[in-house]
């Protein structure tokens, strides 16, 4: 019972399942970069994370001045923007 060799039928239905998984990976992280990218341009984006960089900035500016608050007079908000 031997088998004859015969190199044409080797390999591919591992050949076959990495494609299939690569055609996969692809379509999924094109699916994400649809639904998520934001064009650096969009008017949207100023609208949506304006207010967390605002937060961001205050919050430091904030513990920046907390010591000098202890020993001298803090400084006002309009100085302390960046």
């Amino acid at each position: 019972m031997s088998v004859a060799y015969d190199p044409n039928k080797l390999g591919w239905p591992a050949a076959a399942v990495t494609t299939v998984a690569t055609l996969g990976l692809l379509f999924t992280a094109y699916t994400i970069h649809k639904n998520t990218y934001r064009h650096p341009r969009d008017p949207m984006n100023f609208q949506v994370y304006h207010a967390e960089d605002n937060a961001k900035h205050t919050g430091a500016a904030k513990h920046e001045a907390a010591p000098a608050a202890e020993g001298a007079a803090a400084a006002p908000a309009a100085e302390a923007k960046h």
